[in-house]
C-alpha cells in the first residue's frame, strides 16, 4: 500500500526500549512504573475482570486492567518476562480466559438488545452493564497481546489477538447496523456507552494488520471508522475524553498504515474541534469528560492527548501538534501525576470565563490511569530522537527534556544545566557511529541534529565545550549542531521570558482585550501559578494534597470558584 511522506520518522521499538528518560520526565516513569509494581497489583486482583476471583472495580469490563497490564509491562520489560512478578502469570492464563467467539468475559448474544444503564422506575439501582463494557475491555486488551507478541515472541499471543480481530469481524452485522443506530445512540457516551466502548477496536485492528499484513483487519478498522463518522458518533460534547481520543489515534494508525488522506482529515477534524471548541485547557489537558464545566480531569485522557499529538506530528511535520504535546506533558499531565506515583482526577477550578486553576486530588485511577499514563512516557521514547526518512544522517530532537538515546548511528543526550535570569541552559551531546557516504561522490558528510526551537525560546547563543561561541545554522525554527564519531558537545542559552497568553494558546500582551478573560503566565515550558492567598508565581509543580491549598494559573476578574 502507499505510505505517507513525512519529513521525521519516530524511533522503531528496539531503540525506544534503549532511550532512557531522566530529569523530572524521567522521575515520573520511575515513579509510575515503582507504583505498577506495589502489592495492590498482584495476580488475582489483575485477572479479576477475566476469571471474576474478587469483587473489585469494574470487572465487567473484561479484558481492561488485565489488558492495560499485560501492555505496559511488554512494553517496559525489554522482553524480560520476570520484570513484574504477575506478568508470567498473566501471559499464561489470559489465553485460558478467551472465549470461542474471540472476546473476554461473560458470554453474550450480540444480536440481542443492548443492556445500558437506564434510569429503573421504582428508582432502584439498574443492573450492572455487561454488553458494552466487555468491547471496551477487548480494546484494551487487544493493543496488550499485541505488544506482548512483539516482547516475548509469543505465538499464543499473536493468536489471541486474531481470534480477537476476527470476534469484529464476525459481529459487524450486529455491532454495526445501520437498523440499530438509534439504540447505540440511546446507550450514551459515558463509560458504558456504545460510541466509547466500540469503536476503540480500531487501534488493535490496526496493529494486528502491522503485524499479520492481513488485509481483513485493517478493512474492518476502515469500516469501523467510516461507521462511527457517518452516524456522528464522533461528535462533540462526548462524555468520556478517554475512549473518544483512543478512536482519534485509531484513525491516526488507519491513515498511517493504508495512505489515504481521509483518515487523517477525520482526525485532524476530530482535533480541531477540541482545541477550537474550547475543550482544552490552558495546562493543555482535558477533562474526563468532554463537557464544559466539568470538575475533574483525567490522567487517561491526558496520556491519550500526549500520543495523538506525537503521532499527528510524525505524520504531518506541523509543529502545533509538538506545542500541545509539549503543554500537556509538562503541565496537566505532569500534576496529575499522585503522591503515589499513580495518575487518576484532579479537581478542576473555574471562574465565570472557564477553567482557571486546579485543586487537591480527588483519587488515584488504579484501574485505568496508573496504566495508561505509564503508557505514555514509554511511548514518549519513540519521539525523543527522530530520524529523517528523506535522506540518511539527520536526526531531529523534538523536545529539550533531559535523555539518552542510542540506536545503531548515533548516540544522543540532552541535560538541562541551569537556569537563571530568564535563561535557560542545556548541554547536547551527539556522537555518530558512522558518519556516512554521499552518492556521488563517496566521500564522507557530517551527520546532522536537528532541535526544535521552541515558540517560548528567544534569543540564544551556542557554544562549545569550553564556553567559546560558536556560529548558528537555524532553519524553519531548527538548531542544526554536526556530530561526528568523536563525541560533540554543545552548550545552548536561550532567554526565555516570562510572557502572558490568552485563553487559545496566543501570547497577547497586558492592556490587550483578551487580558479581561483572564491571562495565563508561561514561562518556558512551565505554566506559573500561584496558590490561593500567595501573590508569588512558581512553575505548577506536582501538588499534595493539604486540604484548601489550591493552584491558580491566570489572573482573572473574580476569585476561582
Amino acid at each position: 500500500m502507499k505510505k505517507y511522506k513525512v519529513l521525521f520518522g519516530s524511533a522503531d521499538r528496539e531503540d525506544a526500549g534503549r532511550t532512557r528518560l531522566k530529569g523530572r520526565i524521567g522521575e515520573m516513569e520511575q515513579r509510575v512504573l515503582s507504583r505498577l509494581r506495589g502489592p495492590e497489583f498482584n495476580e488475582l486482583f489483575l485477572i479479576a475482570d477475566l476469571d471474576f476471583n474478587q469483587k473489585r472495580w469494574f470487572t465487567n469490563y473484561s479484558g481492561d486492567i488485565s489488558g492495560r497490564f499485560l501492555e505496559i509491562m511488554s512494553l517496559a520489560g525489554n522482553g524480560s518476562k520476570d520484570y513484574h512478578p504477575a506478568l508470567s502469570f498473566m501471559l499464561e492464563k489470559i489465553p485460558e480466559n478467551q472465549r470461542d467467539a474471540g472476546h473476554f468475559g461473560i458470554p453474550v448474544d450480540w444480536s440481542g438488545p443492548i443492556d445500558y444503564e437506564q434510569p429503573m422506575p421504582d428508582g432502584t439501582q439498574p443492573p450492572v452493564p455487561r454488553m458494552m463494557p466487555i468491547l471496551w475491555g477487548s480494546s484494551r486488551m487487544f493493543p496488550g497481546l499485541i505488544e506482548a507478541y512483539l516482547a516475548f515472541q509469543d505465538e499464543q499471543m499473536l493468536a489471541c489477538a486474531k481470534k480477537l480481530g476476527d470476534f469484529y469481524i464476525n459481529t459487524r452485522e450486529e455491532l454495526a447496523s445501520p437498523l440499530r443506530v438509534e439504540e447505540y445512540h440511546a446507550t450514551g457516551t459515558y463509560a458504558a456507552g456504545y460510541a466509547t466502548c466500540y469503536f476503540p477496536g480500531m487501534e488493535g485492528l490496526v496493529r494486528l494488520y502491522e503485524v499479520t499484513g492481513e488485509d481483513k483487519y485493517l478493512g474492518q478498522a476502515r469500516n469501523m471508522a467510516d461507521f462511527r463518522e457517518k452516524y456522528g458518533f464522533d461528535r462533540l460534547p462526548f462524555e468520556h475524553t478517554h475512549g473518544y481520543l483512543c478512536c482519534v489515534y485509531s484513525l491516526l494508525l488507519i491513515y498511517k498504515e493504508s495512505g489515504e488522506k481521509r483518515w487523517l482529515s477525520m482526525a485532524e477534524k476530530n482535533w480541531t474541534d477540541l482545541v477550537e471548541g474550547g475543550y482544552v485547557t490552558p495546562s493543555g489537558g482535558l477533562l474526563e469528560k468532554g463537557v464544559p464545566g466539568f470538575h475533574r480531569d483525567e490522567g487517561c485522557s491526558q496520556a491519550d492527548w500526549i500520543r495523538v499529538n506525537l503521532l499527528c506530528y510524525e505524520l504531518t511535520g506541523e509543529v502545533k501538534y509538538l506545542d500541545m504535546a509539549e503543554r500537556v506533558l509538562y503541565n496537566q499531565f505532569r500534576i496529575n501525576q499522585c503522591e503515589t506515583g499513580g495518575f487518576g482526577h484532579r479537581r478542576v477550578l473555574y471562574d465565570e470565563y472557564g477553567v482557571a486553576g486546579y485543586g487537591k486530588y480527588e483519587e488515584e485511577a488504579l484501574w485505568c490511569c496508573d496504566f495508561h499514563g505509564a503508557m505514555a512516557l514509554q511511548n514518549l521514547k519513540k519521539y525523543v530522537v527522530m530520524k529523517q526518512k528523506k535522506k540518511d544522517g539527520s536526526y531531529f530532537i523534538p523536545f529539550l527534556f533531559d535523555f539518552e538515546a542510542q540506536n545503531e548511528e548515533v548516540f544522543v543526550s540532552v541535560e538541562e544545566i541551569g537556569t537563571s535570569g530568564g535563561l535557560k541552559r542545556w548541554r547536547i551531546m551527539g556522537k555518530a557511529e558512522n558518519t556516512g557516504t554521499a552518492e556521488n561522490t563517496g566521500t564522507e558528510h557530517p551527520v546532522e541534529i536537528a532541535v526544535r526551537i521552541p515558540d517560548w525560546a528567544g534569543p540564544s547563543t551556542l557554544y562549545d565545550e569550553g564556553g567559546t561561541p560558536l556560529p548558528v545554522r537555524i532553519e524553519a525554527n531548527m538548531l542544526y549542531l554536526p556530530i561526528g564519531k568523536e563525541p560533540a558537545v554543545y552548550l545552548w542559552e536561550a532567554f526565555c521570558p516570562v510572557y502572558l497568553e490568552d485563553r487559545c494558546f496566543h501570547k497577547t500582551h497586558p492592556g490587550q482585550e483578551a487580558e479581561k478573560k483572564g491571562c495565563i503566565l508561561r514561562q518556558g515550558p512551565d505554566l506559573l501559578a500561584a496558590r490561593i492567598g500567595e501573590t508569588q508565581p512558581a512553575v505548577v509543580g506536582r501538588m499534595e494534597d493539604n486540604g484548601e491549598a489550591v493552584y491558580i494559573f491566570h489572573t482573572s476578574p473574580s476569585a476561582a470558584k
